[in-house]
């Protein structure tokens, strides 16, 4: 809506601003100008001096189309001859997410049988206006700005596409043309819903489906002959990849209404904007601001001139710590995973997140929001716990099948048991009732106080949502021995573990970054025990020379822990696979969801992607 709409007068020149109340030309420009300013178009016909029939309409127009907020009114000197008139108006438009348009208009008045009439003419708005023609606002976004990678790698690029349409005028055999759409992936109801737009309008194109240029080439032999086909070429805006198109990049498409109303100016019904990832989350920092024009246009819709132009503001890079070679490595260490899955590595001396994969595409971001028990992963922040409070790696513990706390019964995954082992053994073979034997004497608090030292329970910001875990206090002794291998209330996500791997690599927990500018990107490194690093550092190697990883085809010098973390409420529980470690300054965390064992599944997907990285990642 157009805001308050100032009428003033310059030099005292009109009877009526005076002080007098007059009823010559003074009166009838009074109240055009309170009329228009109610945008009561109807009052201001009534003053007109036989109205053009779309006179309401084109003032309405106007304020509407053109997206006017505000208008003000600045009225000059009346210059009168005989029975006519005209008065020279200043007027300020503030034009919605463009800027101020401030024209100079003109009021021309006719004397008919004693009283005045406004003569109207579009020369009211802009004395660039002539009777015939109508302003038009034309917006131009700047090019958008790139999400860049490490080392400022592009992680987008302009992606050559086809929209597949259809034309009614053209269609012979529905059936045919139906067959042919959905083969090349489209949905029966866009095909149906098209098929009834082609039907009622047999000239319009009627858009179907996008395909990527080198996906419609494959398919052009197939589509192309089917009469009623139609094609249109442009180019659209993807990540490099298709998970970080997916997920962390994230994509642009047509406005919403939802978004519409949440983003507001400058933006429009027909633009387009990011819809997920970092795309939308900098939507307004990598679109930047439009400019625009207010040009005339005559009847045949042809520009006459240009009454107004807007500069824009280039949108502006969004650089992240991504490393497209590590990316790709982690979404093909995935591929032929069947179940939902998830990579996330870092550098640990930095928390730079350099890779971060969530698998199939269609699922949600995982591996940054999703909660899961990390099962015996989390036996490494219990593990610290243990050597915080005297145990040593060398201390002595019993590994029985199965072991009773508080009346719960608890057993080692596959049955296995050890009478006599140590804490470093219990570690590689990662054994259940070890560690619960080992965490009856630790305060239940000091599993949540030192699940936080590895970042764990900690909110993450690092521009995008991320979940960073949750250990709460142990409210029983059955429940600190569920917390002890990672089960009862814990949860979460890949981020959060490859953070915990992260800390142990580097000896520090190094919040995890992702997007430059964010909270945790100067948030500084908070050192732990290095004796407890150092343990931590021996039984991690252990796990893959001699525990549970021994058989992954690990590279050497790689460090880890596997889990087989129990989910659900059947008799049968059924197990999320993880293993998380490091092999230089890359740390990195995998689940497969219900995939399993973590030794035996989770494992040779970390074996995958380091050997695709090189020495050291």
């Amino acid at each position: 809506m157009v805001g308050a709409l100032a009428v003033v007068c310059i030099g005292g020149l009109l009877p009526a601003c005076a002080g007098g109340s007059g009823s010559g030309v003074s009166r009838v420009v009074d109240e055009y100008l309170r009329a228009w300013r109610r945008h009561d178009y109807r009052a201001m016909a009534k003053l007109v001096d036989r109205p053009p029939a779309d006179f309401v309409a084109f003032n309405r127009a106007a304020v509407t189309d053109l997206g006017i907020e505000r208008a003000d009114y600045v009225r000059g000197r009346a210059s009168q001859h005989d029975r006519t008139a005209s008065i020279s108006l200043r007027n300020r438009f503030d034009v919605r997410g463009l800027g101020t348009w401030r024209a100079r208009g003109e009021l021309s008045l006719i004397e008919r049988r004693g009283r005045w009439h406004i003569d109207w003419s579009p020369r009211a708005i802009d004395v660039g206006l002539q009777p015939g023609n109508h302003p038009v606002r034309k917006t131009q976004w700047p090019d958008r700005a790139p999400i860049l990678g490490a080392g400022g790698a592009a992680l987008t690029m302009a992606t050559p596409m086809v929209t597949v349409g259809v034309q009614g005028s053209r269609v012979t055999d529905a059936g045919a043309l139906t067959s042919a759409l959905q083969g090349a992936g489209a949905t029966p109801a866009q095909v149906s819903t098209a098929l009834t737009t082609a039907t009622a309008h047999p000239q319009w194109f009627v858009p179907v489906l996008d395909l990527p240029q080198a996906q419609y080439e494959q398919l052009r032999p197939t589509l192309y002959p089917v009469p009623g086909t139609v094609f249109q070429t442009h180019t659209s805006r993807h990540a490099i990849t298709p998970d970080l198109d997916a997920h962390v990049v994230g994509s642009v498409g047509p406005i919403t209404a939802e978004q519409l109303s949440k983003l507001g100016p400058p933006y429009r019904a027909t633009d387009t904007v990011g819809q997920t990832g970092i795309e939308q989350a900098y939507e307004r920092e990598l679109a930047g601001r439009p400019g625009g024009s207010i040009q005339v246009v005559d009847g045949a819709g042809n520009v006459v001139s240009t009454l107004a132009s807007f500069k824009g503001k280039p949108g502006a890079p969004v650089q992240t710590t991504l490393d497209p070679a590590l990316q790709r490595a982690g979404e093909q260490a995935l591929s032929a995973v069947a179940q939902p899955a998830a990579l996330v590595a870092i550098r640990a001396s930095t928390g730079e997140v350099v890779a971060a994969v969530s698998q199939p595409s269609q699922s949600p971001n995982i591996a940054l929001t999703g909660q899961y028990p990390p099962g015996s992963t989390f036996k490494v922040v219990t593990t610290a716990d243990l050597l915080e409070h005297g145990v040593t790696p060398s201390s002595p513990a019993t590994c029985p099948a199965s072991i009773t706390i508080g009346g719960q019964t608890f057993r080692n995954f596959e049955g296995e048991a050890v009478p006599s082992l140590s804490l470093a053994d219990a570690f590689a073979q990662s054994c259940n009732a070890a560690f619960i034997g080992l965490a009856a004497n630790l305060p239940h608090e000091s599993f949540t106080s030192t699940a936080q030292q590895f970042g764990l329970g900690v909110t993450p910001h690092l521009g995008l949502d991320a979940f960073g875990g949750k250990v709460p206090t142990p409210n029983s002794d059955a429940e600190r021995a569920a917390t002890a291998i990672g089960q009862a209330k814990v949860a979460v996500s890949p981020l959060a573990m490859a953070t915990v791997a992260g800390a142990v690599d580097a000896g520090s927990l190094h919040e995890p970054r992702l997007v430059a500018g964010t909270r945790d990107d100067t948030t500084p490194p908070q050192p732990l025990d290095p004796t407890v690093v150092a343990g931590l550092q021996s039984m991690t190697a252990g796990v893959v020379t001699n525990g549970t990883a021994t058989g992954a085809g690990l590279p050497p010098d790689t460090h880890g822990k596997t889990g087989t973390a129990e989910f659900g409420t059947d008799d049968q529980l059924q197990t999320h696979a993880w293993f998380i470690g490091y092999r230089g300054d890359l740390a990195f965390a995998i689940i497969v969801t219900g995939g399993g064992v973590g030794g035996t599944v989770a494992a040779p997907i970390a074996a995958k992607f380091l050997s695709a990285t090189g020495p050291g990642g």
